[in-house]
């Protein structure tokens, strides 16, 4: 749709929030996404879905080693707010209203060019908000903050400071209007923490274990979100509203356990195989109890001794859990990336297409087109493209052939605007670039080993 990455101007990173979960972030209609460039330049982009409504929002010039300079992109209201690393303020918050002219720092907030490092950026009905750390050579080395910002540089402050003696865990997840984060040291133990970004609307909701625990997965369900913590020797799955009478534990598995989602009353959870060699899926009430295995899935490299599987992605769609499970290797690559779907029954957990994306640094989106099917990242003979399922193998196919030739186009970061579905894959140059198709495609399936 768009040429993005001139040519000789690569290999270009497109920046989305953290972890890369979002690189088409939706602000009043409009699509946003960051680039940056090998040289150090970055540019802040919106489309409305047209080559010719693609266009520069903002440039920034190249910098030495400060690549990549932009991401962390959220949208709020008629803002979207993103991170910017620049020579004179180091990393910090930026906010945009579309033009260059509304595009602006927000606030140096660790004067001069040193950095600032921000997490769980959260957008909330009318704030936006986040957590910055800075650090120390004496301890406790990190000190913690909770921010707010409202767009602009006076309704950019600190909410709260986060006590020395503990850790902000890197997991968060969002319930209703609050921001849920997990707090833990090894002297107060693991405590759930709630804000709406004010000061009387930050507090604590509950401790969760005695211990210094790791949460490593959440799921938000609306007004209920989930999280599984690993306490040392099990992994427990719990529920919150963000209240203290609302957050209970559902159970606890004595091996690696994620979560697939929910169906009607029950969640339906991935858990390791005491060898580490099978994946079960599993499940609980939501009013706790009822723990019962529906089925093992396939692993064809289980007489492997490095062959652990495990859940890479998961969404819900059409009343169906969709997920992919990767097989884990010592090699540079997965050994295999398979597309599963699941009713919450044994006969309806059905094996659909391997592999997906088989990289070890990236792994392939599930998007609903919002017309009975999914989008993928798949391959059939190691080349990388865009594939679609409607929720078996016999209607599952290759969308586009978009490079031809054994590496392919590496499809990722999906987002629907209108009737059409936008994406980044790889040119014939191996540069990035945006491409779109009709959310309503007409493309004939087949079926797939």
């Amino acid at each position: 749709m768009k040429v993005i990455t001139p040519p000789g101007s690569g290999p270009v990173l497109i920046a989305g929030k953290q972890r890369g979960t979002d690189l088409l972030v939706d602000m009043g209609g409009m699509l946003y996404f960051g680039t940056n460039f090998q040289d150090g330049g970055a540019t802040l982009w919106r489309t409305d879905g047209t080559p010719g409504g693609t266009v520069e929002v903002n440039r920034f010039a190249p910098a030495p080693r400060r690549a990549p300079r932009l991401g962390s992109l959220v949208a709020m209201g008629r803002k979207v707010f993103f991170e910017v690393d620049d020579p004179d303020t180091g990393n910090e918050l930026w906010v945009s209203d579309g033009t260059q002219a509304g595009s602006r720092l927000l606030k140096d907030m660790t004067p001069g060019a040193e950095s600032s490092s921000l997490m769980h950026h959260t957008a909330l009905e009318d704030v936006l908000v986040f957590v910055r750390a800075t650090f120390d050579s004496q301890p406790p080395y990190v000190h913690h903050e909770l921010w707010r910002s409202d767009g602009t540089p006076d309704g950019t402050v600190r909410v709260a400071l986060i006590p020395d003696d503990v850790i902000v865990q890197s997991t968060s997840l969002k319930v209703g209007n609050s921001l849920l984060f997990f707090l833990s040291s090894e002297r107060g133990g693991t405590t759930l923490w709630r804000t709406d970004g004010t000061p009387s609307g930050t507090l604590a909701v509950k401790k969760v274990d005695s211990r210094d625990a790791y949460v490593h997965h959440v799921d938000p369900t609306g007004d209920v979100g989930l999280f599984v913590m690993n306490d040392g020797s099990h992994d427990e799955v719990w529920k919150t509203d963000g209240t203290a009478q609302g957050t209970v534990r559902l159970d606890s598995f004595g091996r690696s356990t994620r979560l697939l989602g929910v169906l009607g009353d029950w969640v339906y959870l991935g858990t390791l195989s005491s060898n580490m060699r099978a994946l079960h899926v599993e499940r609980l009430s939501l009013e706790g109890g009822g723990k019962a295995r529906i089925t093992t899935l396939d692993n064809p490299y289980a007489n492997r001794p490095d062959a652990m599987p495990y859940l890479q992605r998961t969404l819900r769609s059409g009343g169906k859990l969709y997920f992919s499970m990767a097989i884990g290797g010592t090699g540079p690559g997965h050994q295999d990336v398979s597309l599963w779907v699941t009713d919450g029954s044994a006969a309806g957990t059905r094996f659909i297409h391997r592999p997906l994306d088989l990289s070890l640094d990236s792994s392939s989106p599930l998007f609903d087109t919002g017309h009975g099917a999914l989008l993928f990242s798949g391959s059939e003979y190691g080349a990388t493209e865009p594939w679609f399922t409607r929720g078996t193998s016999a209607t599952t196919g290759q969308l586009a052939d978009i490079t031809p030739g054994p590496w392919g186009s590496s499809p990722a970061g999906f987002r629907r605007l209108g009737e059409h579905v936008f994406f980044f894959a790889k040119d014939d140059t191996g540069d990035q670039q945006l491409w779109s198709t009709p959310a309503d495609f007409s493309c004939a399936a087949r079926a797939t080993p």
